[in-house]
């Protein structure tokens, strides 16, 4: 069964110059420079503050020893404990953002991909990749926790290949 494509979508906004300036500072600060991570992640908020207030709520800030007993705080990403992984880091990239796996040239969701599309389990994924059974493990894991990151990757790997002349469908036609 084939899974569902995720679409993209362009959203344009004009804001004030102060507003531009501090989305690239936020973005430098806590995303690698990626301003659409940044505005995923202000949406995010933006998102889960509508829905409390639509419940009734007060959305505020406070210190942490202010806290009342209940509570509910939104998940931000780029923020809170990060997972600690033993087979996967970061790499400097133009535009990617999804981890790596260590010592190699290959992304953990592109290492999930192959498994998946191949049909192959964790145990003959290591094997065909020269891995530990763990790192495998591991990449699918985060792969599947990073779902959208890795579909919006593999949506832009698509359209960088069809942007080439004389592609069509990911294969070369030669006149």
């Amino acid at each position: 069964m084939e899974k569902p494509q995720s679409r993209r979508y362009r959203l344009a906004a004009d804001v004030p110059e102060a507003m531009g300036t501090r989305v690239r500072e936020t973005a430098a600060k806590y995303y690698a420079g990626g301003l659409g991570e940044t505005i995923n992640a202000a949406l995010i908020v933006f998102d889960w503050a509508v829905a409390a207030k639509a419940r009734g709520k007060r959305v505020i800030a406070t210190d942490p020893d202010k806290l009342p007993d209940a509570f509910e705080e939104p998940l931000i990403p780029g923020f809170g404990p990060e997972p600690q992984w033993d087979w996967l880091v970061p790499r400097p990239h133009a535009w990617r953002r999804q981890l790596w796996i260590k010592g190699r040239k290959i992304t953990a969701g592109s290492l999930a991909r192959s498994a998946e599309i191949e049909g192959w389990t964790p145990e003959r994924t290591a094997y065909e990749f020269d891995l530990p059974v763990a790192a495998v493990l591991e990449a699918m894991r985060y792969a599947e926790q990073a779902r959208d990151l890795v579909l919006a990757e593999e949506a832009e790997d698509r359209m960088a290949v069809l942007s080439i002349p004389g592609m069509k469908d990911g294969v070369a036609r030669l006149p």
